[in-house]
């Protein structure tokens, strides 16, 4: 049984890599890692400059999982954009407020300006997305100057350049 079920993990993994899907650590918290996980158009390359869209997930900042994105940001993928959908701090999994579940998705946006040339994304087509709390995030990432973390570069933008929405409070 060991046997088949290492065989099922090494075939996702692959087929993982084969569908040009990328995990990584965008932030490091008291409350642990937080990470993104990406998803590249099939003829992507680092030198493209290509418009970038990140989204957060919802379930009133207590729950929620970045897995709710993925068939959006495969989708957004296939058709040319460099997608992503990032983990955030939540109440059930981190002990936080909404406040630094806005935090971290003002860090995701400055990740992915501060790697653009790693991920072939143009640092001036960042676009944020979310569904409900998510889309609030998302939306205090566009409008909210106060809530960066404090040991972040500010002179790299946290606010994207446009919205998607989904249930916005």
């Amino acid at each position: 049984m060991r046997t088949r079920i290492l065989a099922v993990v090494l075939l996702a993994t692959a087929a993982a890599s084969a569908a040009g899907m990328r995990e990584v650590v965008y932030k490091r918290t008291l409350q642990g890692e937080l990470a993104m996980t990406f998803f590249f158009p099939q003829d992507w390359k680092t030198s493209d400059r290509r418009p970038a869209i990140v989204f957060f997930f919802g379930g009133g900042f207590r729950t929620g999982s970045p897995r709710q994105f993925y068939s959006k940001a495969r989708y957004l993928a296939s058709r040319g954009l460099v997608a992503a959908s990032a983990d955030y701090r939540v109440s059930t999994r981190h002990k936080t407020t909404p406040l630094e579940s806005m935090e971290d998705c003002k860090s995701a946006v400055r990740y992915i300006r501060q790697n653009a040339a790693e991920f072939g994304v143009d640092a001036a087509r960042v676009i944020a997305g979310g569904g409900s709390a998510g889309a609030a995030c998302a939306a205090m990432a566009a409008l909210n100057d106060t809530l960066d973390a404090r040991d972040e570069d500010r002179s790299v933008s946290s606010r994207p350049d446009a919205l998607v929405l989904y249930n916005p409070p």
